[in-house]
């Protein structure tokens, strides 16, 4: 096999496998979520499958791109200077999904800032922006029919539309780490959650972040074959499983550090005195008195409570319909001498 096909048709096809083992991967973590999160709020229930249908749509034009390349010209040298419309449609695929997600993290930004539009206001405007570039870039790939012609005269306009895409990932993964560290306050089990989402979402973050600069790479160095391509083809991808996982880490995190703890209930023992025999007819001031018994030597002279505490803040990790907390649970000495 010539190194040729390798770079091009193997790498699209590589870039197809991953793209549909991320793709179950989605199906799964949308199942989760529909079994372990059955009250959400219908928001987030219309969201997670909106995300599921996007996804299910784009890894079937990618599969279908990639047996029309390897299947129905497969005799055809010629064929990867070919733009089937299928692949040209992904790209605008990719900038829904990629939309639908900054739309979710802006508006978890915008409650975190307490309606700061000025640093929402640019993150919808540059999902906005990227949305526009791509569907151009669907149109002049439909319209110039093979990659030699596209890159030649639209190279800059697909760079820029993966550029803003990893822009805008950026100020998104900034805008929540600042805000939740800002929750860490209070009780040590509120810090150990917060820090815990802090860590997820800078590795989210991260991820798709280097996967976009990836295609970016790859397309400005290498324009000729499909290693950009195959790159591409996942980005949408792990922007969907990463709603997916947000929203069902929420479960872990809960169990994890925030589970409420039972109160204790501290039983004392009564003594009767059951020495005098009760015949019919007997006054009740004569019947034997109950008594508690004399525990002072037994108690000790503190005792540790837990007790359940409610604080409200919108984090990043949305509960349901109201508004967002977390139950915290702190320990309370109290004296009992």
């Amino acid at each position: 096999m010539s190194p040729s096909v390798l770079s091009t048709l193997g790498a699209a096809l590589a870039g197809c496998m991953a793209a549909v083992g991320l793709s179950a991967v989605l199906g799964f973590q949308t199942f989760l979520y529909f079994k372990i999160f059955p009250a959400d709020a219908q928001q987030y229930k219309f969201l997670v499958a909106w995300i599921w249908i996007l996804d299910a749509v784009h890894t079937v034009l990618i599969c279908t791109g990639v047996w029309d390349y390897l299947i129905l010209h497969f005799t055809d040298p010629n064929i990867v200077e070919t733009i089937f419309p299928v692949i040209a449609i992904t790209v605008a695929m990719t900038a829904v999904i990629t939309l639908s997600v900054n739309i979710f993290y802006g508006w978890r930004i915008h409650k975190l800032s307490k309606r700061n539009w000025w640093l929402t206001g640019p993150i919808a405007f540059l999902s906005i922006v990227r949305v526009g570039l791509a569907f151009t870039t669907t149109t002049e790939m439909l319209i110039s029919e093979t990659f030699p012609a596209f890159a030649a005269r639209f190279k800059i306009l697909f760079t820029s539309g993966l550029v803003v895409s990893a822009v805008t990932d950026i100020i998104v993964s900034g805008a929540r780490y600042y805000f939740l560290r800002n929750l860490r306050q209070g009780y040590s089990m509120t810090h150990e959650a917060v820090d815990a989402v802090v860590v997820f979402t800078i590795n989210d973050g991260c991820l798709t972040c280097a996967v976009v600069i990836a295609s970016i790479i790859c397309w400005l160095s290498m324009p000729h074959n499909f290693v950009y391509l195959g790159i591409y083809f996942t980005i949408a991808k792990f922007y969907a499983n990463s709603v997916l996982a947000t929203l069902n880490l929420r479960n872990w995190y809960r169990h994890r550090y925030i589970e409420p703890r039972p109160l204790g209930i501290l039983k004392r023992p009564i003594r009767v005195n059951t020495d005098s025999h009760i015949s019919p007819g007997t006054n009740s001031s004569s019947l034997p008195q109950v008594q508690p018994a004399d525990l002072s030597g037994m108690l000790p002279q503190k005792m540790e409570v837990f007790v359940n505490r409610q604080v409200d803040y919108v984090n990043d990790f949305p509960r349901g319909d109201h508004e967002d907390s977390h139950s915290n649970s702190s320990r309370k000495s109290v004296n009992i001498a």
